[in-house]
């Protein structure tokens, strides 16, 4: 080998060399950077005509394991699904139910019973009167507010999803860039550096599987198989609603072409077609009120084929959890309304009043009920509590011919009608009141859920109610206005009947706590309800409903917060374990530069012994 050989081989130890000592120090400048993968210095003899010239440095290597990467961002897409669920589901409990000790729902009802019992004992107490009705209004406003929140989280979660979906619509973006900086088959380490903490954002928001091409670039799959980025970017495009209530039909998500959605505005370009990958819809689940076995069902399900990831956590919540917990608050509000009003009814208020205004507005239902028996009404004399008239109510008879009847029946005494919207009214003259017994009578209704509900005269008519509901929202209910006003309306006595012939009733005084002891006793009564979710009972009381309704999302918050708590687990430890394959260690760091620098060194060394060689040489000619 000659001298200028032997120059040149020193000279590409030094250039490689000089390359090795930047791949270790871009590691350790990056040792502290998050998603950064260590790099390994390369390099490659140079052969020419056979023989040694040297060395060449190659590319930069990348450590990493794909297979604990793959399984990273699996993991990481369940944990986004998990936290969502936790966080949302969480909050609800805190926010809606409330937190032992701290006036939640569970308390409120119990507050509400332990009046009605206070009230039974003491029924002539104006204090008890106002401290049940007190209680009364503060369940009614918790439930309301309830059913309220339930819906802010809905909306809450829509907005969210609009906000992921133009966060998954950016990385899908930045993806297509690298892709386009990747030329022949090789990418840069720190493009794939890059997109590798890309796929990582997109895996932990979206459920996705990837597949790396043979010219290096990168194709990304929804898990049922939609591509998101192959031969060209998909935009997912979704309209989030403007208000959420229980009645909101959510639209789709839908897979545009990039090239079909306008950059400006976000929207597809007019006539453009879409894939729709999760389905427009009320929710996840048909309550059986909803259901009616035709091809219209449907239409209102919301359907996704994610099974992980940040939108499938709030598609869960939005569309299944907190909808069930809707329903549960519903049908807790519908079964007080029912025991209590039903007790209402069954009562009398001492004195009683001079006028009854229903509540139901008659749809044909009563015709189509099972009816049977006699109720009865009594005209009192309210200042001496004397029976004036009794009155039977043969529920036998068609809508028409009842309140006709009735309206003859009454005389002089008042008038029985039903007014423009269907409302039954009595109103009598001045110093009479009306006092109202079930008898024997009984009107059987089956709603559009399946479920039985069995009234009395004044219940199913709504004349002596104690909670006005409101028809738009279940949850929503009152204290009876004119009962709130005037706590003497509050119904604490029993009317007795004596059919005979002839019929004669009589009102107890205001002593009289039969009418209390029933509204106290209404809170043991076993009333039809509704499968809901978790709560699967085909019938329960109110407190035990509501402890029900508070433990089931309490065992759900606690489910979810164990899923959660191991899937970070998971994630963590195999974070580490890609850390320990593709992170840095200063040790070996440090025990490269040595080597690195000897290499340096010695190449440096030979260079300084050829170039004196080279002047003995050229000192020999002078």
């Amino acid at each position: 080998m000659t001298l200028a050989a032997t120059l040149r081989t020193a000279l590409t130890g030094l250039s490689t060399a000089q390359q090795a000592l930047a791949v270790t120090a871009h590691n350790v400048s990056n040792a502290a950077t998050e998603g950064y993968v260590r790099k390994v210095h390369a390099q490659e003899p140079i052969v020419l005509d056979g023989r040694g010239a040297g060395a060449r440095a190659l590319d930069p290597r990348r450590i990493a394991d794909e297979f604990l990467v793959a399984e990273l961002r699996t993991r990481s897409a369940r944990l986004g699904r998990s936290e969502v669920l936790e966080e949302l589901l969480r909050r609800a409990q805190d926010d809606i139910l409330g937190t032992p000790g701290g006036g939640g729902l569970h308390e409120r009802v119990a507050a509400v019973a332990a009046a009605a019992e206070a009230l039974a004992n003491d029924p002539a107490k104006a204090a008890q009167r106002s401290q049940l009705l007190g209680a009364a209004e503060e369940l009614t406003e918790a439930l309301a507010r309830a059913g309220e929140r339930v819906q802010e989280l809905r909306g809450e979660a829509d907005r969210r999803i609009d906000r992921l979906i133009d966060a998954v619509n950016a990385d899908l973006a930045a993806l297509e860039r690298i892709d386009r900086e990747i030329v022949g088959g090789r990418a840069s380490p720190e493009l794939e550096d890059v997109r590798d903490r890309l796929l990582a954002s997109l895996a932990r928001r979206i459920d996705i599987s990837t597949y790396r091409n043979e010219d290096g670039r990168i194709a990304v799959y929804l898990r049922g198989g939609q591509p998101l980025l192959e031969g060209g970017r998909r935009v997912l495009v979704y309209d989030p609603a403007p208000v959420v209530a229980n009645t909101t039909r959510f639209g789709p998500i839908t897979l545009y072409r990039a090239r079909d959605v306008d950059p400006a505005t976000g929207e597809p370009i007019a006539g453009a077609e879409g894939v729709e990958l999760v389905t427009s819809g009320l929710r996840a689940e048909l309550p059986p009120e909803l259901v009616t076995g035709t091809p219209a069902d449907e239409a209102l399900i919301v359907r996704s084929p994610l099974r992980e990831g940040e939108l499938q956590g709030l598609l869960e919540v939005r569309d299944r959890y907190l909808p069930e917990l809707a329903d549960q608050l519903d049908e807790l509000a519908r079964i007080t309304r029912y025991a209590l009003n039903a007790a209402h009814n069954a009562a009398v208020a001492s004195p009683p009043p001079e006028s009854l205004t229903g509540s139901r507005l008659e749809d044909g239902t009563f015709d189509a009920s099972t009816r049977a028996g006699t109720a009865w009404l009594a005209v009192i004399d309210r200042a001496s509590g004397a029976t004036l008239q009794t009155v039977a109510i043969d529920l036998s008879a068609d809508l028409a011919t009842l309140v006709a009847q009735l309206d003859a029946d009454l005389g002089g005494h008042g008038d029985a009608v039903l007014d423009s919207e269907g409302r039954l009214s009595i109103a009598l003259g001045a110093g009479k009141g009306i006092a109202l017994a079930d008898g024997d009578g009984r009107i059987t209704v089956t709603d559009a859920a399946g479920r039985v509900w069995d009234y009395g005269f004044s219940h199913y008519f709504g004349l002596n109610d104690l909670f006005e509901a409101d028809p738009a929202r279940p949850t929503a209910m009152a204290v009876r206005a004119a009962v709130a006003r005037d706590p003497s309306l509050l119904a604490t006595a029993r009317l007795d009947v004596d059919p005979g012939p002839p019929p004669s009733a009589s009102l107890g005084g205001i002593g009289d706590g039969r009418g209390a002891r029933g509204l106290a006793a209404a809170f043991q009564r076993s009333v039809a309800t509704v499968p809901r979710g978790a709560l699967d009972r085909a019938a329960s009381t109110i407190g035990a409903y509501a402890a029900d309704l508070v433990g089931a999302v309490a065992t759900r918050v606690a489910r979810t917060g164990g899923a959660a708590d191991t899937d970070r687990a998971m994630v963590e430890e195999l974070s580490n374990r890609v850390a320990a394959v593709s992170g840095v260690n200063m040790d070996e760091e440090l025990a490269r530069l040595v080597l690195y620098q000897q290499a340096y060194a010695v190449s440096a060394r030979i260079v300084r012994i050829t170039d004196e060689l080279f002047d003995e040489l050229l000192s020999l000619k002078r």
